[in-house]
């Protein structure tokens, strides 16, 4: 499977070349040097509807009287099965034939100790599931913050993509990108998007939930960041939000344009403090929980709320997002909130 992507993205980017003139590998975290948005983008490109850029379907499933999911005390695999079995499996999302690309949170090269990348087993759980329900192919992509092959090489996901015939794919390469407008974006109103989350019929966001020293927590709408060329972009402009310039207000645009189908969140051990990338102080805690919904305001606000590190009105994208009408800002006693 993996040869075959990796092929499909020489391809692309080879036909990028001839019309584009030369390769360019670009960096994808705040504080790496951006050669300005100004510079980076040609006209936008119009993809999917207003709302939803890309071909990604949305489900409200059916015959469920809740709203979101919170696993607790199993071992990660049976979190994220006992999770999706309260939608009646992955087949409630994931249809014969469908493409699927899971977004995780590998941003940095470490190993699922450190509880700052999204750990191998809950990779290989979702895999496994969007595989059994027909997937005809699933793709593990990210662009991370430290180098690609130091990530894929510690983080744990080459073995997670070995054991269930997923691929996985680094966006480096800014052909494998294209750029889109964002309809209802306050700040950012169009972007760069990885062409796999474009193309695919399913969108899987599974972000480790995590201190942020910028956000307060790095949770799933952060995590969409890795799906965009330059995200460090989004720390710049001034903006009311004086601990990180306009990147509340950007973070909640992407979310407005980029709807994952479904949010799978990693809550086992997760990094309290340094975050995002942690360090030697760093204090790991391990919550034992998974949280599953299409809902990604209600992931973040859950997430949030069972982190502890800081309250939900702490943390402005939520809001934002709320506000805009992307989900239900919801608390771990919310009776829409099922617990199993």
């Amino acid at each position: 499977m993996s040869n075959t992507i990796d092929r499909r993205r020489f391809l692309i980017a080879s036909a990028g070349a001839i019309g584009g003139g030369g390769l360019a590998l670009l960096a994808g975290c705040p504080g790496k040097p951006s050669s300005g948005p100004a510079a980076a983008k040609s006209g936008p490109t119009a993809t999917g509807s207003p709302g939803k850029v890309g071909a990604n379907r949305l489900v409200t499933p059916a015959g469920v009287d809740f709203e979101a999911v919170v696993a607790k005390g199993k071992p990660r695999a049976e979190l994220v099965a006992a999770a999706l079995a309260a939608y009646g499996g992955m087949s409630a999302f994931v249809k014969k034939g469908d493409r699927v690309v899971i977004k995780p949170n590998l941003g940095w090269a470490k190993g699922p100790e450190a509880g700052v990348d999204t750990h191998p087993e809950i990779l290989i759980a979702v895999a496994k599931a969007c595989k059994e329900a027909g997937a005809k192919e699933v793709i593990i992509g990210e662009h991370s913050c430290d180098t690609w092959m130091v990530v894929k090489d510690t983080s744990g996901v080459t073995e997670a993509a070995q054991a269930t015939g997923a691929g996985v794919v680094g966006w480096e390469d800014e052909r494998l990108y294209q750029e889109v407008e964002f309809p209802r974006g306050q700040s950012t109103k169009s972007d760069r998007v990885a062409r796999d989350v474009l193309e695919c019929d399913v969108l899987i966001d599974c972000p480790k939930f995590k201190h942020h020293s910028a956000t307060g927590i790095c949770g799933a709408m952060k995590n969409q960041m890795g799906l965009i060329l330059r995200p460090q972009n989004y720390h710049q402009t001034t903006d009311i939000f004086a601990k990180d310039p306009n990147l509340h207000v950007n973070i909640a645009d992407l979310a407005t344009a980029v709807r994952p189908t479904l949010t799978i969140v990693d809550l086992t051990n997760c990094c309290l403090t340094e975050g995002p990338k942690g360090g030697p102080g760093s204090k790991v805690k391990d919550f034992n929980t998974v949280i599953v919904s299409p809902d990604i305001v209600a992931c973040d606000s859950l997430g949030t709320s069972l982190l502890g590190i800081c309250k939900v009105e702490d943390v402005p994208h939520i809001r934002l997002a709320a506000e805009r009408g992307l989900g239900k800002i919801m608390a771990p006693g919310d009776p829409k909130v099922k617990n199993v």
